[in-house]
């Protein structure tokens, strides 16, 4: 919601209506407003559906949860500036992306597991 609202505020300082304007000034908040739009829902439905396997243990939920929900508010904190804090940045997204390939390749071991073996 934060990000959502901060585009909003930028997007009513600098009178942009659409996209990031004529010299990029808020390219840095829609980036990553964009970015949180294309990662969350995947993240979400992936969580959803750890948290459903009655194989997967409830403190691995939680904290791949809590690694998502910090990677994503460290990414924001580190692009969402006039100047881009690449540290930030990055392990922003590398909490992001440890939780989805370890969701990802948990579930579909999970589905083998299930109807295979």
């Amino acid at each position: 919601m934060k990000i959502s609202v901060e585009v909003i505020k930028q997007r009513k300082r600098k009178q942009i209506s659409y996209g990031a304007g004529e010299n990029n000034e808020i390219l840095p908040y829609v980036s990553a407003h964009s970015n949180f739009a294309a990662y969350v829902p995947i993240l979400l439905i992936l969580l959803y559906f750890l948290e459903q396997s009655p194989a997967v243990p409830r403190a691995l939920v939680v904290i791949l949860g809590s690694c998502i929900f910090l990677g994503r508010l460290l990414h924001y904190l580190g692009v969402a500036r006039e100047k881009t804090n690449f540290k930030l940045r990055v392990v922003g997204m590398q909490l992001t992306l440890w939780p989805l390939v370890i969701m990802s390749s948990s579930l579909i071991i999970l589905f083998f597991k299930q109807f295979f073996l």
